[in-house]
């Protein structure tokens, strides 16, 4: 008798891994079914990437969208004019004029439409300008709603810019203490 359980504990043991290793073997195939999709999809991505890497040694902030908020060593600058520029000859700051605008009350902009390319943007805040360098992947009419920008002038000499946190685009008014509120 314990022979017999024995035995029969050995096979449902045996069961078990024949199971397991038919469940690994389907996981793994639908894995490998996948994985020219994703080889695609990292194809894709490396002419984005050199551009990106292209932009950055050369000293402009690559980003989707030119949208978003400016804060000057975190005061958001409100209600002052800004001016968007192509590069001049040098590349050192700022040549032809795009775009010139006003951020509203709570430090938002908003430039749209853009081609792609390298730019230079002059903010005014109590009097002192404060340049941003970024460049555009690809040229777009409308921003998307997760393309925003936070310029952030921490250091007076140098502009951080942080990418992608969301738009409002309920409609309703974006409050103050909701500093990744931007509304279309």
């Amino acid at each position: 008798m314990a022979c017999l359980q024995h035995l029969r504990g050995t096979r449902a043991f045996e069961w078990r891994n024949l199971f397991h290793m038919k469940f690994f073997f389907l996981v793994s195939l639908a894995f490998l079914a996948g994985l020219p999709s994703v080889a695609q999809q990292v194809k894709d991505m490396y002419p984005r990437l050199a551009k990106a890497q292209k932009y950055t040694s050369e000293g402009f902030t690559p980003v989707d969208c030119f949208a978003g908020q400016v804060k000057v060593r975190g005061k958001r600058v409100t209600r002052e004019s800004f001016s968007v520029f192509l590069p001049d000859e040098n590349k050192k700051c700022c040549g032809a004029t795009v775009k010139t605008a006003q951020t509203d009350e709570h430090g938002h902009f908003l430039v749209e439409p853009m081609e792609e390319g390298e730019y230079f943007a002059q903010f005014h805040f109590k009097g002192v300008e404060h340049i941003a360098s970024f460049a555009i992947f690809e040229g777009y009419k409308r921003c998307g709603g997760s393309d925003y920008v936070q310029i952030n002038f921490s250091d007076p000499d140098k502009a951080q810019i942080q990418e992608s946190i969301s738009i409002n685009e309920s409609g309703r008014e974006c409050e103050e203490n909701e500093p990744q509120c931007y509304r279309k």
